[in-house]
């Protein structure tokens, strides 16, 4: 495939989903999932990516990622397929496939774009009718994002409130994000938003319609987001998503990956 121009997304996150095989519930066991986090802390541990929040539900998962460079996190995601599949078919003397393809990356913008995919994920298990409040499914970012977890951390965040434009506001942040979690379980929020993990990015319009151009041919559209997410944080700054084929999306993250952060 041809490729346009590479444009500098350095400054962005990444929303992974992955799937198990044909969407069999290969994590509903606590000790499964327990294991996969264990993996996740060392491949953030080894490779430089950074964790910004995380849900390991019964039969995928949801990662934020941040990365200086994209080929660290293909290079993570390898590490933790690969470990988490031998770790789950050792323990039942299993054979086959574990995951289902390929991972689904989304380039996501800093700011409210990043807030909006943030609540997201973090209300994947409510959405699923498993919880009431996400502070009730272990295998999350919730407690580590509110301060309850303090050892064992996987999450940076630092580096999550550096992204969403709030340095040196820990109080503040902790309380928006329980505040609005709150808000969004009393409301009732079950609705999935496919555009989180089904884009290939998203973000301003401008931001969006510029990495578009890096995918030289092929159908390609640029969408408005119908977020059912009321933020405090980026009112009046709506979000885009790019909408690309499987191969074009891959080719776009084949482009910008080669760069130079």
């Amino acid at each position: 495939m041809k490729r346009g121009r590479v444009l500098n997304v350095t400054d962005c996150c990444v929303h992974v989903t992955h799937r198990c095989h044909n969407r069999q519930f290969l994590l509903r066991f606590e000790r499964d999932r327990r294991r996969y986090v264990a993996r996740l802390r060392e491949a953030a541990s080894r490779f430089a990516v950074e964790v910004l929040d995380y849900v390991v539900t019964s039969n995928h998962v949801h990662l934020l990622l941040w990365a200086p460079r994209l080929d660290a996190v293909s290079a993570a995601m390898q590490f933790l397929q690969g470990t988490s599949a031998r770790d789950y078919n050792r323990r039942k003397h299993r054979q086959g496939a574990y995951w289902s393809d390929r991972y689904r990356p989304t380039l996501i913008q800093n700011g409210a774009h990043l807030s909006r995919c943030l609540f997201y994920i973090g209300m994947n298990m409510v959405r699923a009718h498993a919880v009431e409040h996400p502070g009730e499914w272990a295998a999350c970012g919730y407690r580590e994002l509110t301060g309850r977890r303090q050892r064992y951390r996987i999450v940076n965040r630092e580096r999550l409130l550096r992204c969403l434009g709030m340095p040196e506001r820990v109080a503040d942040f902790q309380r928006w994000y329980e505040t609005t979690i709150r808000d969004l379980c009393a409301a009732g929020y079950h609705v999935r938003e496919p555009v989180w993990t089904e884009a290939a990015a998203v973000g301003s319009r401008e931001w969006v319609e510029e990495l578009s151009q890096v995918v030289a041919v092929g159908r390609k559209s640029v969408v408005p987001v119908e977020s059912q997410v009321d933020l405090a944080v980026g009112e009046g700054e709506p979000s885009y998503a790019l909408r690309l084929s499987r191969r074009q999306a891959d080719a776009l993250l084949d482009a910008t990956a080669a760069q130079k952060p």
